[in-house]
């Protein structure tokens, strides 16, 4: 499904690539900061240097803030556009296969269903193309990056950070194959009260004609109820993976601290480069933390998708229409005959009383204009023309 959803990023390269490449960046910009504060400590509390030596740094500090800020928003700005180039072009998609499909079957469906996935399924790829394929690219460039600067400087917080990297991910995974099920589960909970609700709205004259409404009422109650513990169930182990996942950030930036302290006390490492490294460590983890939180908004996405290219992968009827052309046209045999008869206008005035006329025998307020008319038509006889007077009212009756 991961591999569907990619092709759909190939009208919106060049959004997607600026997305990526302002997140780099942005990791570039928080390197260099890192490294510009550490130098700056390092200057004012052991080398006693004054505000004017280290003006300069300050200044580039401020730069890189600002920096990363403007990228940050243009991180945003660029995603949202890649999920509403492709929202669009999906319903657009998803709306033409319907109506090819034709109404045969709409009919099978349920109309809330179809609306479900027209409307929030598409909806739930927005989390997916605007934050977590971005951030699939930026975990794995911007540690990459810090691991470049990293390794250089201190060999034994390189592969500290190497070896409890790959952690995070892992446990990702590992309560993800238990969301799935359950992020499953509440979509299709969701289809179901969307449908029934909406087939409930179109069937309610006939449901309060029958005194059913409260029954249903009950009904909707408990679907809606079900959608609320399915709900919690994801919302749960959401917040238990990002809980996971903090703990195993912190205790990861905690050995790195520790390792650097004992190696500080000893005078085995400089100050600069220890609280470089201290700066950093968290900033390694971010992106991993992040793309842990928006992990179960791309399974939602993924999710709704399944049901999307269903309906896509449907196959659309074809209709052949076979024409036969006959060698010789022949006029018909067959004699038509009308007997019996009759008709009248509905609400006919009487010319002369300007009344209604009373029933006649068949139960009828209207006097029959025509009555047991008789009329054999052969097959060379000259059509009868119609009188001009009954243009208004071209009846068969006048014809014959």
């Amino acid at each position: 499904m991961h591999r569907r959803l990619l092709t759909l990023t190939r009208d919106t390269r060049l959004p997607l690539l600026l997305t990526v490449l302002s997140g780099l960046v942005a990791g570039l910009l928080t390197i260099w900061q890192a490294w510009l504060l550490s130098s700056v400590i390092n200057a004012v509390f052991l080398e006693k240097q004054a505000l004017a030596q280290v003006m300069r740094p300050l200044l580039f500090i401020l730069l890189a803030i600002s920096g990363r800020s403007f990228l940050s928003w243009l991180n945003e700005v660029a995603a949202n556009a890649v999920a509403v180039k492709i929202k669009t072009d999906l319903r657009n998609r998803l709306f033409a296969h319907i109506l090819k499909l034709g109404p045969a079957y709409a009919r099978g469906q349920r109309t809330g269903e179809l609306t479900a996935a027209a409307v929030e399924g598409i909806e739930a790829l927005d989390a997916y193309f605007s934050q977590y394929l971005p951030q699939l690219v930026i975990t794995t460039l911007v540690p990459l990056s810090i691991l470049i600067f990293v390794f250089p400087i201190d060999l034994l917080s390189g592969i500290i950070l190497l070896i409890t990297a790959p952690l995070i991910p892992f446990f990702m995974i590992m309560i993800g194959k238990g969301a799935e099920a359950v992020t499953k589960r509440q979509y299709e909970t969701l289809r179901l009260l969307s449908a029934h609700f909406l087939d409930s709205l179109q069937g309610l004259t006939t449901l309060k004609l029958f005194g059913q409404s409260k029954a249903q009422t009950q009904t909707i109650a408990q679907v809606s109820e079900k959608f609320r513990d399915t709900t919690m169930s994801v919302l749960r182990i959401t917040f238990i993976s990002a809980l996971a996942l903090e703990l195993l950030a912190t205790l990861s930036t905690a050995v790195i601290a520790v390792e650097i302290g004992f190696r500080l006390l000893y005078g085995n490492m400089d100050f600069q480069p220890a609280l470089f490294l201290l700066v950093l460590a968290p900033e390694f983890y971010m992106p991993l933390r992040a793309l842990g939180a928006r992990f179960h908004a791309g399974m939602s996405g993924t999710t709704a998708a399944k049901r999307i290219y269903e309906i896509l992968d449907t196959e659309i009827p074809e209709s052949k229409v076979e024409s036969q052309k006959s060698e010789l046209a022949r006029p018909s045999t067959f004699d038509l005959r009308l007997e019996g008869i009759s008709f009248t206008y509905p609400k006919r005035i009487h010319s002369r009383t300007r009344k209604y006329q009373p029933h006649n025998k068949t139960g009828s307020t209207h006097r029959p204009r025509r009555q047991n008319r008789r009329r054999q038509i052969h097959p060379r006889s000259t059509p009868p023309r119609l009188h001009p007077t009954h243009t208004r009212r071209p009846h068969i009756s006048l014809i014959i």
